[in-house]
């Protein structure tokens, strides 16, 4: 352990050496030389870099480290990331696209129609005939979804029911589609629908009521009168109503109070049901005439034979009886008239889909305004008053609905500017340069001023020593001066005092007379 500590420390001395003995010009130039480099590493930090192209962005992992083993075996520089993405120079994007999907790079989520090329027909029964026609169809429609946007994978199941014995007609078909969208985003109705109307149209007696589209996370987008794909519509449309509500809000008062010192929230409640209504009503007093019809009927009988009448001649025998010439006539008419009269009626049938605003609920807060001395005071009652009959008029106030609105101020804390990082694994790396040039700097710095502290102690020893020397040669000369002045003890304490106040001027006077008694 001692020699481990003592090692630094020798070779901190061997290097102090090796500098002092380059002399100060010699220094010099060194600092200027590692000043050099410095802006050098500068400027090559800062140049500007060949910019990085997107070529693909999420991608499955295994089709993500097939496309980097092949561009690393083309000596392609590239940036892989965990999320799917891979970044090659900006330049050669176009052109490894194109290589790469004429290797099959990325696969295509399933097999389409391919499937039927690779078996002989003759090979295949009519089952594995229809499934392998029913494989294509899902590849081939899982593709083309897979093209909109924001859909990353999607799988297809297609159900062709057959006509079971003693039926007339098979069952309907039926599909369902699994999608994965992107990081961040989800896949609204619209595209749902879309994917229904897809699928519906390319499967034939196919309805769009028939196919259900969901997510990995088990959430039903789209589906026959499905209560997920209500609770995911509901979602939607509260989450676009509260969005249309807040903007108003900060669109009203952002222009009075400021930008930035007004906060809006707004919380709705939809209704989800769906209600449909049928009201048929009539009116007794509105008759009108649908129908007349009129018939007569007129009967006429004529009778010419009368009746006899009853005598005693009748009765006696051989007696004639005279005819009787009487005639009788009868006449009968009826006139039937039919009108037939119709009630007037209505018939009203109302559909209200899900999405309608059962309650309200806006919350308000805004920011203190400046005084003249520039102080943030409280805004005034009066002030906040105004706010709420503003912003209960822009979001149409219901108070029979139930509708709330809360207008507060309140004082905003200040918020500390952020900067950007332009790349901020460049500007990592500048950093990184910026410190070992100066670290650099540093150490040739401190390893000068080492050496020029040393070269001046190293010239006051050397004067020390000088002084001592004289010194002696003082008191030598003092003690050889001769017995006569030995007498004086007074002259010479006056002498030992001079030369303990005023060294230096004692020296000077015995250098000048050891240079005038040196012979010439």
């Amino acid at each position: 352990m001692e020699t481990k500590t003592l090692e630094p420390a020798f070779q901190l001395r061997s290097l102090g050496a090796s500098l002092a003995g380059l002399g100060s010009a010699k220094l010099a130039a060194l600092s200027g030389v590692a000043l050099a480099a410095l802006v050098g590493v500068v400027l090559v930090a800062r140049a500007p870099q060949s910019p990085n192209g997107l070529l693909y962005s999420g991608l499955e992992p295994a089709d993500a480290g097939r496309i980097v083993a092949r561009l690393e075996e083309l000596k392609i520089p590239l940036d892989a990331r965990g999320d799917g993405t891979i970044l090659v120079p900006l330049d050669q994007v176009p052109r490894l696209r194109m290589q790469l999907a004429s290797e099959g790079l990325p696969r295509q989520t399933g097999a389409g129609y391919e499937l039927l090329d690779q078996a002989s027909p003759m090979q295949m029964t009519s089952f594995m005939q229809r499934v392998q026609r029913l494989r294509a169809l899902e590849g081939e429609l899982a593709r083309t979804i897979i093209t909109m946007h924001g859909v990353r994978t999607a799988r297809v199941h297609i159900v062709l029911p057959e006509r079971e014995s003693f039926s007339r007609d098979a069952p309907p078909p039926t599909a369902s589609v699994t999608v994965t969208t992107q990081a961040g985003q989800r896949l609204g109705s619209a595209q749902a629908a879309a994917i229904r109307l897809l699928v519906a149209g390319a499967v034939p007696r196919l309805r769009q009521e028939g196919v259900s589209v969901v997510d990995p996370t088990g959430i039903v987008l789209a589906a026959d009168g499905g209560t997920g794909a209500i609770a995911g519509r509901v979602g939607e449309l509260r989450a676009a109503q509260e969005a249309v509500y807040q903007k108003a809000v900060l669109d009203l008062l952002e222009p009075i109070v400021g930008h930035g010192k007004v906060r809006a929230i707004a919380a709705v409640e939809i209704d989800a049901a769906r209600v449909v209504a049928r009201e048929e009503k009539y009116d007794p007093l509105g008759q009108v005439e649908r129908s007349r019809q009129t018939s007569t009927e007129q009967e006429t009988n004529e009778d010419s034979r009368g009746q006899q009448p009853v005598t005693v001649g009748q009765n006696l025998p051989n007696q004639q009886v005279a005819p009787n010439n009487q005639r009788t006539n009868a006449t009968a008419q009826r006139n039937n008239e039919t009108i037939n009269y119709e009630i007037s009626s209505r018939t009203e049938e109302t559909t209200r889909e899900p999405g309608a605003v059962r309650r309200l609920s806006v919350a308000v807060v805004v920011d203190g305004a400046p005084d003249a001395n520039g102080v943030i005071q409280p805004r005034s009652a009066a002030e906040l008053e105004r706010f709420t009959a503003l912003v209960r008029s822009a979001v149409g106030f219901n108070e029979q609905r139930g509708d709330r609105v809360t207008v507060d101020g309140m004082r905003f804390l200040s918020e500390d500017p952020l900067g950007t990082l332009a790349g901020g694994e460049v500007a990592a790396t500048g950093i990184a340069w910026w410190q070992l040039g100066l670290g650099l700097v540093v150490v040739l710095t401190a390893g000068g001023g080492v050496l020029l502290h040393r070269r001046r102690v190293a010239a006051a020893a050397r004067a020390a020593a000088a002084t001592s020397a004289q010194s002696e040669a003082l008191q030598e000369a003092i003690a050889n001066i001769g017995p006569d002045l030995q007498i004086r003890l007074s002259s010479l304490n006056a002498l030992n005092e001079l030369i303990d106040e005023r060294p230096d001027e004692a020296l000077s006077v015995v250098r000048a007379w050891i240079q005038e008694g040196t012979p010439g």
